[in-house]
């Protein structure tokens, strides 16, 4: 039942939050969200996705790792303060420099 889960998830996850937080993102709900008792901490939809081998993970890890950086969060994966990068750094999944880009590199 990912529809519960998801939901169970969420409202645990936001009952954590620092209440300082909660009405810094209060102030900028829209009437919408207001309606439907959002907080501002989680997109309205998800998509739901059964991992269904190897290579279906490799593709979601690395999409959850540079998502940061293609929203222009982070120049680089790696200083995502929230992300389990790290962790997979550290366990030799990834190279510290994997998809760094920062570097001007002159191909000529």
């Amino acid at each position: 039942d990912y529809p519960q889960i998801i939901s169970s998830i969420k409202r645990g996850f936001t009952k954590q939050l620092d209440e300082k937080l909660l009405t810094k993102l209060a102030k900028d709900l829209s009437p919408s969200q207001i309606k439907h008792r959002e907080s501002g901490v989680w997109q309205r939809r998800y998509y739901e996705h059964t991992v269904r081998n190897q290579k279906d993970l490799n593709h979601l890890t690395d999409y959850i790792h540079y998502n940061p950086v293609k929203h222009g969060f982070v120049k680089r994966a790696k200083d995502w303060q929230y992300s389990s990068f790290g962790k997979f750094v550290k366990n030799h999944y990834y190279d510290e420099n994997w998809c760094d880009f920062t570097e001007n590199t002159d191909y000529d």
